[in-house]
């Protein structure tokens, strides 16, 4: 995976054993995946599961080799961003 450093925006090539973490956005050849160490990773279009959207976790499945959205903590996610939006902004 290519993957991006935020805070210097360098890129490096990495191995991982399992990625994981939530679409930012989509570019022209696939999604960034923003994971736990404030890194990012550049995945193809082609490796994502169908009718993936920004905010959706992404989870490697190493068993079988291919990524799926976890809609478990995609929900868990979005209803802490609701709680903090109304929060803030009423």
């Amino acid at each position: 995976y290519l993957v991006r450093n935020k805070l210097d925006k360098s890129e490096r090539r990495i191995f991982v054993t399992r990625l994981e973490g939530f679409i930012n956005h989509f570019e022209k050849e696939g999604a960034v995946i923003d994971m736990a160490d404030r890194s990012s990773a550049c995945i193809s279009a082609k490796a994502l599961p169908t009718n993936v959207h920004e905010g959706d976790f992404i989870v490697e499945d190493s068993e079988h080799q291919r990524l799926t959205v976890d809609s478990t903590i995609t929900e868990l996610h979005r209803r802490e961003i609701r709680r903090m939006s109304e929060y803030f902004f009423d």
